[in-house]
């Protein structure tokens, strides 16, 4: 039987969950990179004059948070193990749909099984607990 991954995540962290037959394998933490604030005040207000160059302060801030979020999807899908059946992720706001278009863009997950849900934020325990019952409801677990 092949892996089962649970992924709890949000734009600070994400936790991974392996399982193998049920069984919790492997936890992983991996923090992010990614700045959350929107606005530095020691720049100056969006579309100032630098010299002669019109910088836009809130492009340049979008492109260098978009940035980060890839480095960091990366190294959550470079924490997946090859052998890996079905992933099933789950956390609040929108960084779990963003996290799946990249990770539909590696040829190894574009057929693999994948599921998303929204969920509050949580303890480890109910991260681990909410995986396992995601894969035995599913009928995804073989006793």
């Amino acid at each position: 039987m092949k892996k089962q991954v649970g992924i709890w995540m949000n734009t600070d962290k994400a936790v991974l969950v392996s399982l193998m037959n049920g069984k919790e394998e492997k936890i992983q933490t991996i923090e992010s990179d990614v700045e959350t604030r929107s606005h530095n005040p020691r720049e100056m207000k969006p579309g100032s004059r630098t010299g002669s160059i019109l910088i836009d302060v809130d492009k340049k801030m979008t492109q260098r948070k978009t940035h980060q979020l890839h480095n960091y999807f990366e190294k959550v899908i470079h924490s997946i193990a090859s052998d890996t059946g079905e992933i099933f992720i789950f956390g609040p706001a929108n960084t779990k749909k963003h996290f799946e278009k990249e990770l539909k863009k590696h040829a190894p997950f574009q057929t693999m099984k994948l599921e998303l849900e929204s969920a509050d934020k949580m303890t480890q325990p109910q991260m681990i607990a909410r995986i396992k019952n995601h894969f035995v409801k599913n009928g995804n677990h073989k006793s």
